[in-house]
Order: structure tokens, then sequence, then C-alpha cells
């Protein structure tokens, strides 16, 4: 008899682990992606679609819309570009159609693998529960990152990390200082000089390649 029970409770297991996956602001499964473990792109296939229905940038866009877990994994090891934001920020609107060009203008987005997308992640879900990936996420990024008013790192956004082995080579929160309404669009003058901001940092990312 003790073989039925064991079976049935496994199948209880299942079940409730099923019902406790993650999923992010989007409604889609946040756990590692379950596909062929070979395709680096396995449920990032419509990110860039995605990404262009919420934030002013391309069709074509080179934003994929990372899981937790990915993102933790590009802080132990990787190198890319990770952004931190969340679809109600106005500043994002004018931070990541900048970033595109300036990951365009380096060539970055003709880059194998995660590499040549940059990571973006919603983190503000995260934040406001105080869980324990908001801690972890604050822990990687603390050295970078702007106090509250307790004296506490918070990450803000739209913060962009540009991370070369594991390692942030440097970070650029905001937009520009003379933009002092978040709601207001960047002019071409501005716009230039967060390019250029960003275009610094994505070069020195790559100096730091071994």
């Amino acid at each position: 008899m003790r073989k039925p029970v064991a079976m049935f409770l496994s199948l209880i297991l299942l079940a409730v682990l099923s019902s406790c996956a993650a999923s992010d602001s989007f409604g889609r499964d946040s756990s590692p992606a379950v596909g062929d473990p070979t395709n680096w792109m396995s449920g990032h296939e419509n990110d860039a679609a995605v990404f262009a229905q919420i934030y002013p940038v391309s069709e074509d866009n080179p934003y994929l819309i990372a899981s937790y877990e990915e993102v933790v994994r590009l802080f132990e090891l990787g190198t890319g570009v990770l952004v931190f934001g969340f679809p109600d920020c106005p500043r994002c609107r004018n931070a990541f159609p900048a970033l595109e060009k300036a990951f365009s203008e380096m060539g970055m987005d003709q880059k194998e693998g995660f590499s040549g997308r940059i990571l973006y992640y919603n983190f503000y879900d995260d934040r406001e529960a105080d869980n324990e990936r908001y801690k972890t996420l604050v822990e990687y990024t603390k050295e970078f990152l702007t106090v509250d008013d307790n004296g506490n790192p918070r990450i803000y956004s739209p913060d962009v990390f540009f991370i070369t082995s594991g390692k942030i080579i440097g970070n650029h929160l905001d937009t520009v200082p003379s933009l002092t309404d978040p709601r207001d669009t960047l002019n071409a003058v501005q716009e230039a000089e967060l390019i250029s901001i960003y275009k610094e940092l994505i070069e020195k990312m790559e100096d730091c390649r071994c």
C-alpha cells in the first residue's frame, strides 16, 4: 500500500509547485526557461514586440525581459547590460530609446547571446514587498546605489548597469541633469548627451573583457 500513497503524495507536491510558479509583471512565467536548454532565447522570442508596446522603442529593439534567475546569472558570471525599470516610470520612457540607440551604434546588437541584448528587469513589485529577491539585488548593486531617507541603499529607475564577467564596471541612474521634469521628452541635445554617457560605459565594459 505504500507505493500508491507515495505516488499520490508526489502528484500533490508537483501540483503545488506548479501552482506556485512565479510570474512577472507581463503575466509570464518568470522561472528559468524550460524549452531547449541550448537555446538562450527560449521563452524570449516575443520580448521585443511586448517591450515596444510599453516603451517608445523600435519594433526590433534589443530588449530582453529577464527573469530574476537570469539577472542573478548575469551578476554571478555574465557580461552584458542590465536595466532596472517598470512600466509606470516616466524617466524610463526617455532612457530606453537612448540606450537602444547607444547599444546599436556600438554594434552590441550584433553580438551573440545575452551580450547582444539589453536585459530589462521590472523590480517594482519586489521593492514594494521588500522580499528576498529585492534584498539580493540590492546586495549585488549596493556599492552603486543611491541611499533613501533612512540611509539604506535603494534601487531607483531607470538604473543601467554595465557588467563584465559578473563585475559591475559602471552604472547610470536617471537621464540627464538638465531634464528637470521627468515627464518631459528629451530634446535633441539632451538625448545626444545621454547616448554619449551610455556609449562611454559600453566602451568601458568592452575594454574590461578578458
